[in-house]
Parts: C-alpha cells; sequence; structure tokens
C-alpha cells in the first residue's frame, strides 16, 4: 500500500475513534450533533415550492376581476400605499377591511421589498367602490 494511501486510511481511522470518543466523552455534543445532521438532511428533502406559488404566478390583467382572500384566514386590509400594515397602521394608512371572498378589480401593482403588491378597487360588499393595496398572494381567480 503507498504512503498516501496508508495516510488517508490513518486520517479515517483518526476521524472514528475522535467521534467514538465524543460520544464516550461528551455525548450530549455527539447527539446534538447527531440531531443538526439529521435537521439539515430533512430541510434539503422539503425544499419545495412554498404554498402561495400558485397566487405569485397568477398573471394578472388589468381591469380583470379576482376574489380577495387571505390564504391565512380572515379578512384582508386594504391599504393606501404598498407596505405591510396592519389595523394599528393609522387611519389614513387603512382604506377597508375586505371580507374573505369578496369580488374586487385589479387595477395596477408594484414590487416593494421582493414584495408583490396589487392595487384593487372593490366591487361589491362593505368597502365597495373603495381602492387600496395588498398583497399579491391574497388574490385568486
Amino acid at each position: 500500500m503507498s504512503s498516501e494511501n496508508s495516510s488517508k486510511v490513518d486520517m479515517v481511522k483518526n476521524i472514528g475513534s475522535s467521534i467514538v470518543g465524543l460520544q464516550k466523552d461528551n455525548p450530549k455534543v455527539f447527539y446534538g450533533g447527531l440531531v443538526v445532521l439529521f435537521l439539515a438532511f430533512l430541510f434539503l428533502l422539503t425544499g419545495s415550492e412554498p404554498e402561495d406559488a400558485p397566487q405569485m404566478n397568477l398573471s394578472l390583467v388589468k381591469g380583470q376581476s379576482y376574489t380577495i382572500n387571505n390564504p391565512n384566514g380572515g379578512s384582508v386590509l386594504l391599504l393606501a400605499k404598498p407596505m405591510m400594515g396592519s389595523a394599528d397602521s393609522g387611519d389614513e394608512m387603512n382604506v377597508c377591511l375586505v371580507e374573505a371572498g369578496t369580488p374586487v378589480q385589479y387595477t395596477d401593482q408594484t414590487i416593494v421589498s421582493y414584495l408583490h403588491f396589487v392595487k384593487v378597487t372593490v366591487t361589491s360588499g362593505e368597502c365597495q367602490g373603495k381602492s387600496g393595496w395588498t398583497s399579491k398572494i391574497n388574490l385568486s381567480q
């Protein structure tokens, strides 16, 4: 056996004995490392498209009617500007709280900090006639 192969074999033996020694001397680190490797493997296995991918790929046509739905459930807040907002954003920013399933008409879209926003006009319900911005994932056909 050549000296290069011999040194590789010795290196593998040293690594193996280090791992066995770690298991005996510090089992918390050993098993913690195994958990980290398992989680990394699991993360790589589950690398699929996000659940909102169909909405993000939705081809929007100006003037077309869509339905507004919050993928997390509940109503959708329309805002005066394309931004992340909440009910605490302030009255000057909040246009209207639209119930899920309400038809809207698409008028515009933009991207702010890598987030896709659409401007819609509500065509029925309590917010009828009001126009505002929401996340693109809130639209469906």
